[in-house]
């Protein structure tokens, strides 16, 4: 209930509200992800008692790691791209998150702990074979400085006969709030195929990575992996290099406060990296998750059955080009008929991206929704087909064809309650400091020295005083009111806070 503040004029009316009310969602249709991955996301909302949303976008980004190592997309129209998917989630606290994560990365993190163990001994080994290189190699620089030149000729000849100790590939799949100077240093090292994974968004979203000085940078770097590019990096400090064949899986899930900064955020929509992104914002389940017995969710035979799948595409070999960490991943393209349903459904799209049809106001992300799709239907094609799968299908095309038409109207909904302007954002923050220092009327001064940092900007405060008073949470005062023990010219009555 809105708490009310009491004047010299009666308050008879109810503020508007500063944000539009989130529509209800559609369901997500969760047999368009096929057997395997459908079944798995049923069990889990079931057993969890988490949104069915949540429990499909786990699914489907735990299938988009574990196929990105092995499969490209052939498009259509030339294009090779990767099978790597960007998926961000929204969730409340309590949501079962993490609850869903542990069940669903199961398989990758059990293989990334046995190759872990595997590694520590690699390294031991790796280590002695250094030191020991480096002896011989001391000994025998020692011994060719004392003899002639064909000597030493001779002993270069030697030292080149006992090469360097490779290090071993660092096997951790899973990265968190990574920045890009140290993605770029993981993937020198390690596994070619990660999964920017986490339960809590906001250690990414509100980290260093995603600071002033480095969000753009951040976006870019992202966007460029899931177009499959290069990773570049000229530095005079640390060296240059050019990393080929890397792969990158998405799945970031936040609550709402968190999420809403970073899908209302110009540079995140207008540097083209949400466009890349599907998103699901699920209605909360907490208060109907009722249970009759308890179920560890890893026992039900669709987890099982997803378990067995995922792990055997991680145990798998990928196959790779000029080293073991540059892969290579075999090629799938769209069968004809496939091929001519993407035609049908790109007309389509441009269709309704014309100006005031339905999908106008989300170009940018209809633009890349049959690409996106493409990618999602390579996905339900491993999953069905495993390591022999050699195409995509009609029919997993149409399946990823159901669910992007819901990530877009998902998109839509999501759009018009969550892109905030940033004056409603200001005047939320104004607001809210008015209420936790108790100010029943307020003049600018106090604000500008003593309030929310930015708000101590004059344009700001004035653009958020205007719209809590268009919208009837505060109310000017007559010239000369005495607010403070000062005569105030311009000063303003709090009726109602947020």
């Amino acid at each position: 209930m809105k708490a009310e503040f009491s004047n010299a004029q009666s308050v008879t009316f109810e503020p508007e509200p500063l944000r539009a009310p989130m529509p209800k969602a559609d369901t997500y249709p969760v047999d368009a992800l096929g057997e395997v991955l459908g079944k798995a996301a049923l069990a889990l909302h079931e057993s969890v008692k988490a949104p069915l949303a949540l429990c499909c976008q786990s699914v489907l980004a735990s299938a988009s790691l574990a196929a990105q190592a092995h499969f490209d997309v052939m498009l259509p129209w030339g294009q090779k791209k990767p099978l790597s998917l960007f998926l961000l989630s929204v969730a409340e606290s309590g949501e079962r998150k993490s609850g869903i994560d542990d069940v669903v990365l199961g398989a990758a993190k059990a293989q990334e702990r046995i190759d872990m163990e595997s590694y520590q001994m690699e390294l031991e080994k790796y280590e002695a074979d250094l030191v020991r290189w480096k002896t011989e190699n001391e000994q025998q620089n020692k011994k060719s400085s004392s003899k002639s030149q064909a000597a030493s000729d001779y002993t270069a000849e030697a030292a080149h006969s006992n090469p360097k100790p490779k290090a071993p590939i660092m096997p951790l799949r899973f990265v968190t709030e990574p920045t890009v100077e140290g993605l770029f240093k993981l993937l020198a090292v390690g596994q070619p195929s990660v999964g920017l994974f986490s339960d809590e968004a906001g250690l990414l979203i509100g980290g260093h990575a995603m600071n002033s000085d480095n969000a753009l940078k951040t976006m870019a770097r992202l966007c460029k992996f899931w177009d499959g590019a290069s990773f570049d990096r000229v530095r005079s400090g640390d060296g240059s290099g050019s990393l080929y064949g890397r792969r990158l899986a998405m799945h970031q899930q936040a609550q709402p406060d968190v999420m809403a900064k970073l899908l209302s955020d110009p540079m995140a929509n207008g540097q083209g990296f949400l466009a890349r992104c599907l998103v699901a914002w699920p209605e909360s389940t907490i208060g109907s998750r009722y249970i009759n017995r308890f179920e560890w969710p890893g026992d039900r035979k669709e987890l099982k059955r997803l378990f067995a799948v995922l792990m055997g595409l991680m145990q798998a070999e990928p196959r790779t080009a000029r080293s073991e960490q540059e892969l290579d991943p075999v090629e799938l393209p769209l069968d004809e008929d496939a091929s001519e349903l993407v035609m049908a459904a790109m007309n389509q799209f441009e269709t309704l991206m014309q100006t005031g049809n339905d999908l106008s106001e989300i170009k940018e992300r209809t633009a890349k929704a049959v690409e996106n799709a493409c990618r999602i239907a390579g996905v339900l094609a491993v999953i069905d087909g495993g390591m022999a799968t050699r195409s995509i299908s009609k029919k997993h095309l149409e399946q990823s064809l159901i669910l992007i038409q819901w990530y877009l109207k998902e998109a839509l909904r999501i759009r018009g309650a969550a892109v905030v302007p940033p004056s409603v954002i200001d005047a939320e923050l104004l607001i809210k400091w008015l209420k936790e220092h108790d100010y029943r009327a307020f003049r600018s001064s106090p604000v500008l020295t003593k309030g929310p940092a930015q708000l101590r900007n004059k344009v700001r405060l004035d653009a958020a005083i205007k719209v809590l008073i268009d919208n009837g949470y505060i109310v000017p005062n007559e010239p000369g009111t005495i607010i403070d023990d000062v005569s105030t010219k311009k000063s303003w009555s709090v009726h109602h806070v947020v």
